[in-house]
């Protein structure tokens, strides 16, 4: 788990360091606050060694597109010549891991011309940015820094330096897919469908059974002549679903959630706070979920009241004036007493 994240040049984030982090935390601000950006920092940060993730994060964000242009998008203010930086402490110890991100410069020479600074003239080299190299580090082994690339190669996204690693966390969005066939079979072979039924039960109380059918999809008991698949049960089972699934799936990871509320009536965000809290003890799962929606917040402040891990969770406002980005803390007393006070926390 991660105790403080620092975050420079990457995408509309000039600079923003937050500090004090807790094991479940709600990140709201205004739009274009740089909210989803934050976590696509720390995505990548977790994901330090797989180049592909920058790519991924493009998809997520509904823009499948491949092309160098795309490159210096990633980069604030479209300035390659300045690296992407993205540290995180790791809570309790005194470790940081740490991702570099530069343009990977492809070298064209021009035709001849003359630069006003050479009396002989020179061939102008112009610089042509072909990709993406990743530069990752911890101050546990120091000494060791492992480079990866992606760059685009006859218009198919091919990377460099790709190493194995076990994966720590996941990104989950309103648009990003995921295998449900794939997650669910890992719960069933581990033999706790039960603990996924317990979790659902919140919002569907009368379900029983959870199966996986012969075409893939996931079928559900809820008390109906035959068994149904959950995604006819509407959107908000789905999302109480998915985020179970994903949670069990990455146990002692991170997950990251952009607009958590997203096809949930306010009605079912209190009883999605208090499983996500509940669970995040239970498996050992850092959270970062993202909204803009006062009801998600004021259910969210509802959750931490009635719970015993109100301790383990906090809300944090990213604030942004110009190019200055700050971030706000509001642990679950202070929240409470905002709300009560009608002061503005989105």
């Amino acid at each position: 788990m991660y105790e403080n994240i620092k975050i420079s040049n990457l995408r509309g984030i000039k600079e923003l360091e937050v500090k004090n982090l807790a094991q479940v935390n709600l990140i709201v601000g205004n739009n274009a606050s740089g909210k989803t950006t934050f976590l696509e920092g720390i995505f990548f940060l977790i994901g330090a060694m797989n180049p592909k993730l920058p790519v991924n994060a493009n998809i997520f964000r509904n823009l499948p597109f491949i092309g160098n242009v795309l490159w210096d998008t990633y980069f604030h203010n479209m300035d390659v010549n300045t690296p992407i930086r993205i540290e995180g402490q790791i809570q309790g110890y005194n470790e940081k891991d740490r991702l570099v991100i530069r343009p990977r410069k492809a070298k064209l020479n021009g035709n001849p011309s003359v630069h006003p600074e050479s009396p002989r003239g020179d061939s102008e080299t112009s610089i042509k940015i072909e990709g993406l190299n990743l530069e990752y580090s911890s101050s546990k082994k120091p000494e060791k820094t492992v480079v990866t690339s992606v760059f685009i190669e006859e218009d198919k996204i091919v990377t460099e330096g790709e190493k194995r690693r076990e994966i720590r966390g996941v990104f989950s969005g309103p648009t990003t897919p995921f295998d449900l066939k794939e997650r669910f079979g890992v719960v069933q072979r581990n033999k706790k469908t039960n603990e996924i039924i317990s979790f659902l039960k919140q919002i569907e109380p009368k379900i029983t059974d959870l199966r996986l059918n012969e075409v893939g999809f996931v079928d559900a008991d809820i008390d109906l002549p035959h068994l149904i698949p959950t995604n006819l049960m509407g959107g908000g089972f789905e999302k109480f679903l998915g985020i179970a699934l994903t949670m069990f799936n990455f146990q002692h990871g991170i997950i990251l959630i952009d607009e958590i509320e997203n096809g949930l009536h306010y009605s079912a965000q209190q009883k999605l706070w208090d499983a996500v809290l509940s669970w995040a003890n239970a498996l050992d799962v850092q959270v970062f979920a993202t909204s803009h929606s006062t009801e998600c917040i004021s259910a969210f402040n509802k959750s931490l009241r009635s719970s015993l891990l109100k301790s383990n969770a906090k809300l944090f406002r990213i604030e942004k004036k110009d190019d200055i980005f700050r971030s706000v803390e509001y642990t679950s007393e202070l929240l409470n007493e905002s709300l009560e006070s009608d002061w503005e926390v989105r």
